[in-house]
Order: structure tokens, then C-alpha cells, then sequence
């Protein structure tokens, strides 16, 4: 594994942590009440940031990756999911992750397929990031 290789593998891993699958939702910081109750409380008027809201805030390089994963995932969806569940799964990768994706894709997938699928998406993204990295230098 080379040195741009494990680089990416951190990558993905700090994006599967920020984005995991088993997360609820007030993690992510989504409010308890809707719009529609706060436009209530405060007489039909949108408060001020600091009593509206809380922001959703994502860390620039692990949005950078979802960004990523999502562009690939247009264009060959089923290594978008197995991106997703081989990183934002829990479990074993051979097992739980692999059950994920096949709920995600709902149909069966078998090992090798998996972990083929996993090599060409971590390739693609390595490939993307690549990319990147030449248009700012």
C-alpha cells in the first residue's frame, strides 16, 4: 500500500465516521421542532441566528468525500453503497457491511463482488482526489 493509498483510506475512514449509518438524527444536529413550530413561538417572524436554529456543521475535507462518493454514486450507484456501507457501517465488514449494502441494493451480493466493488470505488475516489490535488497545484 502506498503512502497516497493510506492517505485515502484515512480519508474514507474520517468521512464513514462523520457520515455512519447507525447515527441518529439530533447528532447531526437537525432541531426538535420544525419550522413551522419556532415560526409560531416567535409571532410568524424567522428569530435570529442565536435563537433559531442550530447550523449542520460537516468538516470541509469529510464533506469533500461525500461530495465524492455522491458523484460516483450518480454514475455507478451500486459503488456509491458499497462505499457507504463498507466505510458509514458498523459490524464486520464481511458481514454486517455486506448485509447493509445489500439492503441498500436490495438484492444479494456476494463476497468477492463486495470487495471488488469496494477496490474500484476506492479507486475511483483516489482517482478523484488526484484530480483535485493537480487542478490546485
Amino acid at each position: 500500500m502506498t503512502t497516497f493509498d493510506t492517505y485515502v483510506r484515512r480519508r474514507l475512514d474520517a468521512w464513514g465516521t462523520e457520515f455512519r449509518l447507525n447515527r441518529d438524527g439530533d447528532f447531526l444536529g437537525y432541531p426538535s421542532k420544525n419550522i413551522l413550530q419556532i415560526l409560531r413561538e416567535h409571532a410568524g417572524e424567522v428569530p435570529e441566528r442565536t435563537t433559531g436554529r442550530k447550523p449542520l456543521l460537516i468538516p470541509a475535507l469529510e464533506w469533500q468525500m461525500e461530495t465524492i462518493v455522491h458523484d460516483l454514486h450518480v454514475d455507478y450507484p451500486h459503488l456509491g453503497w458499497t462505499l457507504r456501507a463498507y466505510y458509514c457501517g458498523s459490524g464486520r465488514v464481511g458481514v454486517e457491511r455486506l448485509e447493509a449494502l445489500e439492503a441498500m441494493l436490495q438484492r444479494k451480493v456476494g463476497k468477492r463482488a463486495f470487495f471488488a466493488y469496494h477496490n474500484i470505488g476506492f479507486h475511483a475516489v483516489a482517482g478523484s482526489l488526484r484530480a483535485i490535488a493537480k487542478n490546485f497545484s
